[in-house]
């Protein structure tokens, strides 16, 4: 015949153990002081004899006692680990997701996927320019985002390279001076689009800066100026794009890495999710991808 041990009976005898006696135990566990009793004389019920010598000024336990008492200490502390694991997988995990707005056509497809592998997570989505995005997922503010960037970090997981092109109205008479449309620092893409001007030794002015990618957008479809877009997205059907040597004075845009930035305290799960993720919903944009060949994607998995 099994003799089972009730957990909130051996609760109570540690706790009478620890705070020295059963009026004490009783208030740290909200009980009654007959409550407090009867859940020792139910131990002493299964022990076959009594748990305490004495339970004056001090407490005295039995030697049958004293060694319910220390598998008592085991079984509460792995009862309180196992209910405190369970509980914290069941509760969704919320995720801090940022995104560069030169990306955002490709994020639902992103957020489904990841989604998928990781069911448990509550995306919180921000957008913003690549640097700061990667200064606040450093700092811990966000767990990951995908960022262009072509800084080598340890912290970024390289996902490939954006196509780039060129968008905006010709000139009706092409300057010496090309007006160019820019989004203000700090911006990768801006500092890419000068570096390769710079190279061609191509004289160009800035005919529009602004803060954010919104605002670049309808500068370039006023005719304000040309700038470099991803080659893919949703700037392809709302942005007018400059055709392969419409201006020859252009130079050839290339690609920009784009990379997961990842937070000290993101999981392993988690950035495996991500980049798997991102390489599936950015292949339209992507040149490259570095990423080797497998079986699949990786199992669904939580945070």
């Amino acid at each position: 015949m099994h003799r089972n041990l009730d957990v909130g009976q051996l609760r109570t005898l540690v706790t009478i153990m620890r705070t020295g006696g059963f009026r004490r135990a009783a208030q740290a566990l909200s009980l009654t002081q007959p409550a407090v009793s009867q859940h020792i004389r139910r131990l002493e019920a299964v022990l076959g004899g009594p748990v305490f010598a004495s339970t004056g000024r001090t407490l005295e336990l039995t030697d049958p006692g004293r060694e319910l008492y220390h598998y008592a200490c085991r079984l509460v502390a792995l009862n309180d680990e196992a209910a405190s694991r369970i509980i914290a997988a069941e509760r969704p995990t919320r995720i801090g997701i940022g995104v560069s707005p030169y990306l955002e056509g490709a994020l639902p497809e992103f957020l489904a996927a990841l989604v998928d592998l990781m069911p448990r997570i509550r995306p919180t989505v921000h957008t913003g320019l690549s640097t700061p995005l990667a200064a606040r997922v450093a700092a811990g503010e966000l767990d990951v985002a995908l960022v262009l960037h072509p800084a080598r970090n340890p912290a970024f997981r390289p996902v490939g390279a954006v196509r780039l092109a060129w968008y905006g109205s010709i000139p009706s008479a092409e300057p010496g001076s090309l007006p160019i449309a820019l989004c203000a620092e700090p911006c990768s893409l801006r500092r890419h689009v000068l570096a390769a001007l710079t190279a061609q030794e191509q004289p160009w002015h800035l005919a529009y800066e602004g803060p954010d990618v919104p605002g670049l957008r309808a500068a370039v479809a006023a005719g304000l100026g040309l700038t470099c877009l991803p080659a893919h997205g949703p700037d392809a059907g709302t942005v007018p794009r400059l055709l392969p040597n419409a201006l020859p004075s252009l130079p050839v845009p290339g690609s920009l890495p784009l990379a997961l930035a990842l937070a000290p305290t993101a999981s392993a799960p988690l950035a495996e999710a991500a980049a798997h993720a991102a390489r599936q919903a950015l292949r339209p944009y992507l040149t490259t991808d570095p990423a080797p060949p497998s079986a699949g994607p990786p199992r669904r998995a939580r945070p």
